[in-house]
């Protein structure tokens, strides 16, 4: 479409205003305009300190400091606006914001369906302010980059994802979305060479351990908001016994000694994950050769890229509400392909978003006090809602790859 059509159509302008307006709504959350409190900044303010602290050419330390050092190269760029940092720092994420509007625009334009636009505008404001005081819309927009161009160009498709895994790691998951060993090996040196880019453009401008950050993500326990808490939500809304949790790693956990066993159990659950992931991975390789071509589709491999991911959030340890920034991402991505077969799962992924903020409060506060028939029992359908779409994306996945789909949609 050019830019003159484009400029024509109607449906771009209904967006445009649908953007600006939801977009205000977002901004208002963090009160802007509330001359009684003004803004409340949540996690911008912990960022404003890390990059004064990049700012002086040191990567920030301490257990909450848990990001590749792409994320200090992001938090450097408010500083270059013409405001102050958390002014700044909320107009970078609506850049992005509008961004990942523009690349699901793009796809929908070429599959043919606006469902995963309407998702983007309409669930994220959801999320009220948590998407302009999180950085975890910066992963989420290269990710939808990325499989916006997978199969097609396996050397951005790998880029992008390198880059996003060097904000938040999850991107790299996406590379499972590639079939074919040769796009593959592309996409892999794609996405080694923009990792590898990033640590030396980090090295060069910060000092520290640019590794640092594994060693504090390692050492994580059993988040209130993870799927895994799900017993201790249930106990509190049975009893009305509050969790016992504190403050470990700039989040709430679990003080349990159950809790520690089942974090310890998690990860290698993740790991399964991956592992399983791989499994359907050779299969359907050996199926697509064995003449099964329908599994070659684009639509498969976001498919597929969805349900890793949501594996990986519903056996993590953490989930804090900003995951879902990610998953709504996917979600838009999954909803507009042409084919896909896992719908339902990303529509119960949208409403599981819903309810995340619903359970946190205002602002995307949490804590462990929830009032036992409300945000507990909220926090319980959104966990179990996750694990529904999960056992559903996996489920429709096997038996797609072993041969007995209910449909793979047109072609």
């Amino acid at each position: 479409m050019s830019w003159g059509a484009l400029l024509r159509s109607r449906k771009v302008w209904i967006w445009a205003a649908v953007w600006l307006a939801t977009r205000f709504l977002i901004v208002a959350h963090v009160g802007f305009w509330n001359d009684a409190i003004g803004p409340q900044w949540e996690d911008v303010g912990i960022f404003n300190a890390w990059s004064d602290e990049l700012g002086r050419g040191v990567l920030p330390v301490g257990e909450a400091w848990q990001y590749p050092p792409g994320a200090g190269l992001l938090l450097v760029l408010p500083r270059v606006g013409w405001a102050a940092f958390g002014y700044d720092f909320v107009a970078t994420m609506l850049i992005l914001d509008l961004v990942g509007l523009v690349l699901l625009a793009r796809l929908g334009q070429r599959e043919g369906s606006d469902a995963g636009v309407w998702v983007w505008l309409l669930a994220m404001p959801m999320l009220r302010a948590l998407p302009v005081l999180r950085f975890d819309l910066a992963p989420t927009v290269l990710a939808i980059g990325a499989l916006l161009v997978i199969h097609r160009r396996p050397g951005l498709f790998g880029a992008l994802a390198g880059v996003g895994a060097m904000v938040k790691a999850w991107p790299i998951a996406l590379l499972y979305g590639e079939w074919d060993r040769g796009r593959l090996l592309r996409a892999a040196g794609g996405a080694a060479a923009a990792i590898a880019f990033v640590f030396v453009l980090s090295a060069f401008s910060f000092s520290g351990d640019q590794l640092g950050f594994l060693k504090e993500e390692s050492g994580r326990g059993l988040q209130v908001e993870s799927v895994a808490s799900l017993p201790w939500h249930l106990r509190q809304y049975v009893t009305g016994q509050e969790i016992d949790a504190g403050i470990r790693y700039g989040a709430w956990e679990i003080e349990d000694h159950g809790a520690d066993v089942v974090a310890g159990v998690l990860k290698w659950l993740s790991l399964a994950a991956l592992i399983a992931a791989g499994f359907w991975w050779l299969a359907r390789g050996r199926a697509i050769r064995r003449g099964r071509e329908a599994l070659a589709r684009t639509a498969v491999s976001r498919d597929f890229a969805f349900t890793v991911v949501l594996l990986l959030v519903v056996t993590s340890r953490v989930l804090s509400p900003q995951y879902m920034i990610w998953m709504i991402g996917l979600s838009a991505v999954v909803l507009t392909a042409r084919g896909s077969s896992l719908r339902r799962p990303a529509w119960t992924v949208v409403a599981a978003a819903v309810l995340t903020t619903a359970a946190y409060g205002p602002m995307g506060a949490y804590g462990t006090n929830y009032d036992v028939y409300g945000p507990a029992f909220l926090m319980l359908i959104r966990n179990v809602a996750l694990i529904v779409a999960a056992v559903d994306a996996s489920w429709t996945m096997v038996r797609l790859v072993r041969g007995r789909p209910a449909s793979l949609g047109s072609p």
